[in-house]
């Protein structure tokens, strides 16, 4: 017998897998919510301890961005998962290992293309991007929500096949230690930034006063001094207190990104609106992403708490509410993870995102065990005459040169060559470039890297 609430993929309520991926998303931020609300608001977004740090990432290396990476942290959090690494089934089999029985899968979801020419007649993205503009004028192009499976590191069996493999990955994450039992939590990107204010907006964090809030009319980030935050009874308890100051910095900094000159939200006209109560929820989530980027989590401020039952309503009434929200959190998110960015490569620090590993200077850091690894040093590489080009055998190629030196050809995934082809042109192109051309020749950089320092001790030492 059919289930009546069955429909067949031409009824009204079919859903691809993009909205059974916001359905998740939206389950998953209403269970969050309760769970929140139930431990008295002690537990924050992601219920992060401080004890992991880094944006969730593929098995390669590559960050995953915006509203995937929020509830990647969050399923991370939830699951006492060890490390944020994820990876598709098929990743899992060509790195030999198994998947868990009965693990859960988390959606990872992008924007993919219908595309319809004068006739109605469905048209590859492939064969759109060789037509004429007046061809493409001719055709309805409709972008769409699409998702696919991805599984933490910790529902395979890595650690037993592979353990110095696994240790390597968890080691990559791990976040601030309790260093003393006197001190805060510190971050020094965040502190040089306030220092020399080098937000957007001004930071005043030097007088007491009662709250944070950000003042629109002075365009200005108010918070407490950092000592009105130490509250804790015991030495953990005062080292999360600093997690606690600079998480309500960066829910307020998070406000300031929305001005008309800059990303321009609709923050709604009074406290209790939808559009005010949306604004907070915003901030609230952006505080969360970065925060847990960092290493520590975001409580829920206790104003916004009268907001969690309006919040869960309108998840249940229309789930790709979250849509709207996590699109302005993606966008402040990135705002303020580039401006923290700049403040760890002035600090000689790794860069959060993977896009401003080539603004950093290696040689500076060379050194340093945390750039240690190719892949690490090739990411921050600058190539020169890098290309992706389709051989004559139909299969794919990548070429470049790295400080004058010829690097080569190196062979490539006929998916990765048909993607970049895919590809519009701009930013992702060019660092979806970038980043196949680092993975590919990550052992030549090390080698003209080492060869370069060696060349340089050897003069040295000539007299």
């Amino acid at each position: 017998m059919e289930n009546k609430d069955s429909k067949s993929k031409k009824g009204t309520d079919y859903k691809n897998s993009g909205d059974k991926a916001i359905d998740k998303f939206c389950s998953l931020m209403i269970e969050r919510m309760k769970s929140m609300k139930a431990s008295d608001w002690r537990q924050g977004w992601t219920n992060g301890k401080g004890t992991m740090l880094g944006m969730p990432q593929n098995l390669s290396g590559r960050n995953y961005s915006g509203t995937n990476s929020f509830f990647l942290q969050m399923d991370t959090a939830m699951n006492a998962y060890r490390t944020p690494v994820y990876m598709t089934f098929m990743q899992a089999q060509k790195e030999n290992i198994r998947i868990k029985k009965g693990a859960q899968s988390m959606p990872v979801i992008y924007w993919d293309l219908n595309i319809k020419d004068e006739r109605g007649k469905r048209v590859a993205e492939s064969d759109y991007k060789q037509m004429s503009r007046g061809e493409q004028a001719k055709c309805e192009v409709r972008p769409f929500l699409r998702a696919f499976s991805v599984f933490n590191v910790d529902q395979t069996n890595l650690e037993e096949v592979n353990k110095e493999k696994y240790d390597a990955i968890v080691d990559r994450f791990k976040g601030p230690q309790l260093r003393d039992t006197q001190g805060m939590y510190e971050n020094r990107a965040l502190d040089r930034m306030f220092e020399r204010q080098e937000w957007i907006c001004r930071v005043q964090n030097d007088r007491i006063v009662d709250g944070a809030y950000y003042s629109p009319a002075r365009d200005m980030v108010i918070i407490p001094m950092k000592e009105q935050f130490n509250i804790g009874k015991n030495a953990e308890e005062i080292f999360k207190d600093g997690m606690e100051y600079y998480s309500s910095a960066l829910h307020e900094m998070t406000h300031s990104t929305g001005t008309a000159n800059r990303l321009n939200r609709d923050k709604g006209a009074k406290f209790g609106d939808a559009k005010y109560a949306k604004e907070e929820l915003v901030a609230e989530l952006t505080a969360a992403m970065v925060g847990n980027t960092l290493g520590f989590d975001k409580r829920i401020l206790n104003n916004n708490a009268a907001y969690m039952d309006g919040w869960i309503n309108a998840l249940r009434e229309e789930p790709k509410f979250i849509v709207s929200v996590m699109a302005d959190v993606n966008k402040a998110s990135k705002m303020i993870l580039e401006k923290i960015d700049e403040q760890k490569i002035a600090l000689g620090e790794r860069p959060i995102l993977s896009s401003n590993m080539s603004k950093v200077d290696l040689q500076a850091n060379i050194a340093k065990q945390e750039w240690q690894q190719p892949h690490d040093i090739a990411l921050s590489a600058k190539f020169d005459k890098a290309s992706i080009y389709k051989r004559m055998d139909g299969g794919y190629a990548v070429r470049a040169t790295f400080e004058g030196q010829d690097l080569g050809m190196k062979p490539i995934s006929k998916i990765t060559g048909i993607r970049y082809e895919m590809m519009p042109t701009g930013e992702l192109k060019d660092q979806m470039l970038h980043d196949t051309v680092a993975r590919k020749f990550a052992g030549e950089v090390r080698e003209i890297r080492e060869q370069k320092q060696q060349n340089k001790e050897s003069n040295g030492l000539k007299l």
